[in-house]
């Protein structure tokens, strides 16, 4: 037989995160099917300048007829990542089409084999990277029947072979798609394995997350987010759960117990076969010693698992995934295509949240247990909450999107259950998806020169929501919004972020704390703190003098901050007793105890209701305290309302009182 060896090159890997590609696992193992022997070798880490020579080197070493390109990436779908204030000049943009473009270049300068182009991103705009980057062919999603039928392709009689693409002149050329099914035998060798721990030696940061295995491939849902569907295809191809053991057996024997499952979602058309999948990984894990052990997790699975199928998951080993929402609002669900209707989509968050925190309850205590049996100082705090994301930023949202989803958090008790929550401010946009006209005129492209175009699918395309952005005006106030509603709204994050040294500076002087409590000791019936007391007789604790006057050392932050807010919370206290019928009034808490229960969500609703403005409420204190008691309790009393905002982290922006109320 000839020569049958490939070369298999990868140019497409993040720097800040690298990956060993799972096509130098899965390409070999196909190719060896047809006995041809396929060599990996991935380009990160080697600089340009050394592409020629490197690339030469592998040539005259293995003696390839062809040579391959994997692209998992067109970009890393992060609008992000391709803003100019976020880019270093120590790290090369993430444009691995581009990088591909050049090695291609560097190949063509040094040799005249065939380059053969695929891969995940290659798949999914393969029309434009054919023309874009001018490789002598490309293969669509499965190489199945281009290694089977490989003699063909060496001869040139390409028209009958799967998923082919080639230039006929300037005509590209499409052959038949077919999807093919997962790997029916082991892909990994003990060759693969060490080529792939040794690329994590040579990349420690963040490091070896896990060995990819496939399980399933394709995925029956159509959300508009994703393009899994557009490459894998909507039938569902399921890996015989045998063979899946023997990779995950062969793993274990060579040390590697952290398992990455592939695939469109674990659980697309039901949970059976992942529960299953978890129950063989149980029965394997009773099996062997501690050290041998898998864990494992998913890149994504549907929200849909009961409690005690959350037991069989996590007692198997595993650590849990992602699930895409895009917001709590059956309308964009259904504009976005995804499978989630709030009916079941609250009862499953509420689920998911009680298994995370029990699993996470147990990890804390192991740790703990751990440092001990060590000596060790431990963290009970390690993993203390749990984070969620939602592609909030898409299309169809609105203004009533953000309400719905803000008034249901509230009244689910959703917001109090995660201790911090990413929103998507935008969409990656592509050809597929045929976005419309409102989408396309918000839709902008990022160059390789971080510079601002016209759409243009090849490069990193994102779009804003058109209805936010006419309401907020730019693309920074969206961002901003979204952050905001994110750690207030939809987490309790805001409660690790009040910094109350800075509030009681800007808000305050000892000077005019001081004013403060003297008028607030004329009134009958207040009580006041002795600490605060002193103030009103000229005395004043080193460590408060120091609040104001120094800037705080790591040392003492914490104990600064408490002070802080025990100074601002019990002016606000002394306020709340002495004129209750103001708050009332005014549809505030009259109590601390009320303050502390009711949430952000209520407090923007009862602010949001009566005015849009910080001022304007302000305003209408003044007018009410003139009328009502003597005005030099008016600073105090305001004073006292901005901590209550503060500590629920309440802004009032008239852009913002339509997502609390609707003025429409």
């Amino acid at each position: 037989m000839a020569n049958q060896r490939l070369l298999l090159l990868n140019a497409s890997n993040m720097e800040k995160f690298p990956i060993y590609p799972y096509a130098f696992i899965q390409v070999p193992a196909i190719a060896r099917q047809s006995g041809i022997e396929v060599i990996c070798k991935d380009m990160l880490g080697i600089p340009q300048e050394q592409w020629k020579l490197t690339i030469e080197t592998l040539i005259k070493q293995h003696e390839p007829v062809m040579i391959l390109i994997t692209l998992r990436n067109t970009d890393s779908c992060d609008s992000p990542d391709y803003e100019k204030n976020n880019s270093k000049e120590n790290q090369s943009l993430y444009f691995p089409f581009e990088r591909t473009r050049e090695l291609i270049a560097a190949i063509r300068e040094i040799s005249n084999l065939k380059i053969v182009m695929g891969g995940f991103g290659f798949s999914l705009l393969s029309d434009d990277l054919m023309r874009y980057l001018r490789p002598d062919l490309g293969v669509y999603d499965g190489p199945d029947d281009f290694f089977a039928k490989f003699d063909d392709v060496k001869k040139g009689k390409l028209d009958n072979i799967a998923n082919l693409l080639f230039f006929k002149g300037e005509q590209l050329i499409l052959n038949p798609r077919k999807l093919y099914s997962p790997f029916a035998d082991i892909e990994y060798t003990p060759q693969a394995i060490d080529a792939m721990m040794e690329f994590y030696a040579s990349f420690p940061s963040p490091g070896f997350m896990g060995a990819a295995v496939e399980i399933m491939r394709g995925c029956n849902h159509l959300c508009v987010f994703c393009a899994e569907p557009h490459v894998k295809g909507a039938r569902v191809r399921y890996r015989d759960l045998s063979v899946v053991m023997k990779d995950i057996e062969v793993l274990v024997n060579h040390g590697i117990t952290k398992i990455y499952i592939i695939s469109s979602e674990l659980n697309p058309e039901g949970n059976e076969f992942v529960l299953e999948l978890a129950d063989r990984i149980w029965l394997f894990n009773e099996a062997e010693a501690d050290d041998k052990k898998i864990e494992w997790y998913g890149a994504n699975y549907l929200l849909k698992f009961e409690n005690e199928e959350y037991k069989r998951l996590y007692r198997s080993g595993f650590t849990g995934g992602w699930f895409d929402i895009t917001a709590l609002d059956d309308k964009n669900a259904r504009a976005m295509r995804t499978p989630y209707r709030n009916a079941r989509l609250l009862k499953h968050l509420h689920t998911y949240v009680k298994r995370e925190n029990k699993r996470l309850s147990m990890l804390r205590s192991q740790k703990m247990a751990d440092a001990r049996e060590n000596n060790e100082a431990g963290n009970e705090q390690d993993a203390d909450f749990i984070r969620w994301t939602m592609f909030l930023g898409n299309p169809a949202t609105t203004i009533e999107t953000i309400r719905n989803t803000l008034k249901i958090a509230d009244e689910e008790g959703v917001s109090q259950l995660f201790g911090d929550c990413y929103l998507n401010p935008n969409i990656r946009v592509y050809d597929y998806e045929k976005p419309d006209k409102a989408t396309l005129n918000v839709t902008y492209s990022i160059t390789p020169k971080l510079e601002r175009t016209g759409y243009r699918q090849i490069f990193p395309s994102f779009a804003y929501s058109p209805a936010l952005l006419q309401h907020f005006g730019s693309e920074e106030e969206i961002t901003r919004m979204f952050t905001y509603i994110a750690d207030t709204y939809l987490s309790t994050k805001y409660r690790e972020t009040r910094d109350w040294i800075g509030f009681l500076k800007q808000k305050s002087t000892i000077a005019l704390l001081t004013t403060w409590v003297e008028e607030l000791l004329r009134i009958k019936n207040v009580r006041i703190s002795k600490q605060i007391r002193l103030l009103a007789n000229g005395k004043v604790s080193p460590k408060m003098q120091r609040l104001f006057t120094e800037q705080s050392s790591k040392e003492d932050l914490s104990a600064f901050q408490d002070l802080a807010k025990q100074i601002a919370e019990s002016i606000l206290g002394i306020c709340l007793k002495a004129f209750p019928d103001l708050f009332r009034t005014f549809g505030f808490p009259t109590k601390m105890e009320e303050l502390e229960q009711i949430t952000p969500y209520k407090m923007a609703t009862i602010v949001f209701s009566r005015w849009s403005t910080e001022e304007a409420l302000i305003r209408q204190l003044y007018e009410y305290s003139s009328l009502n008691f003597n005005t030099a309790v008016q600073d105090p009393v305001q004073f006292g309302i901005q901590v209550m905002l503060f500590k629920k982290n309440i802004l009032v922006d008239p852009k913002y009182q339509d997502m609390f109320v609707s003025t429409g």
